[in-house]
């Protein structure tokens, strides 16, 4: 298993040092902006994602879990309908970090964005109909919507800290909270059902699947093709040559 997290860290940092992310601290405030509003659309196709492999799955454990996650997305601890769902606390973000509300209606997903949209959907189908079915759902989720969700927004804090945390209050709603919950806190092998990051509560039941040489190959097959479509994404913001 070891090598397995390898593997996977190494994707990791593949997708960190992406360009934009290594000069996000010169990226012009529009880009940024534009950056914010496009990424807005990939996270309000993340319900659409978790409903579609929850659909495809066969392992009820993965399911269960992954049904967790998916309601914490609309958290209703107090009376209906009162509590924001997380996409609600994402666009407070967005508009406390500068992009203003007229841009924020104006906002289009671009070609770019829908690819990278349509993209994540086709993988889940591709890897519903592939061998080991299920470790392959199993990690669409956890690396494309959490692990590598997790060092996006770590990477854009950068920016976006001195906008959100004021007089020593870090007021974030969406940002940083999902930063800290999304990650990878403990390799594969070690991952716990008791873990506060959804990343590793989905790790727990990987490290039961991932028990064949075509399983690993399917894991392996699918983490590549997902920074490959997370950095299709965020082509659109680099500079014209």
């Amino acid at each position: 298993m070891n090598d397995l997290d390898e593997f996977e860290n190494a994707q990791i940092e593949r997708f960190r040092q992406h360009a934009v992310f290594r000069e996000l601290e010169t990226l012009p405030e529009p880009t940024l902006h534009a950056l914010l509003l496009q990424r807005r659309f990939v996270s309000l196709a993340f319900t659409a994602f978790y409903d579609l492999a929850i659909d495809l799955l066969t392992d009820e454990r993965a399911a269960q879990i992954a049904r967790v996650i998916l309601r914490e997305e609309y958290p209703d601890d107090k009376a209906p309908g009162r509590t924001p769902s997380h996409r609600e606390l994402m666009r407070d973000d967005i508009l406390r970090s500068g992009v203003s509300r007229e841009a924020l209606v104006a906002s289009r997903p671009s070609e770019a964005t829908k690819t990278a949209i349509t993209g994540a959907l086709s993988l889940i189908a591709t890897s519903a109909a592939a061998d080991h079915p299920d470790v392959r759902l199993v990690t669409c989720l956890r690396f494309w919507g959490e692990i590598l969700v997790s060092v996006e927004y770590e990477e854009l804090w950068r920016r976006l800290e001195s906008r959100l945390v004021v007089a020593g209050e870090n007021r974030s709603t969406f940002y940083y909270p999902h930063m800290v919950h999304d990650a990878k806190v403990h390799p594969i092998a070690a991952a716990s059902a008791l873990s506060l990051t959804h990343s590793d509560q989905l790790g727990t039941r990987l490290s039961e699947l991932l028990d064949s040489p075509a399983g690993v190959q399917g894991f392996r097959e699918t983490e590549s093709a997902i920074v490959e479509l997370k950095s299709g994404f965020y082509d659109q913001f680099l500079p014209a040559a």
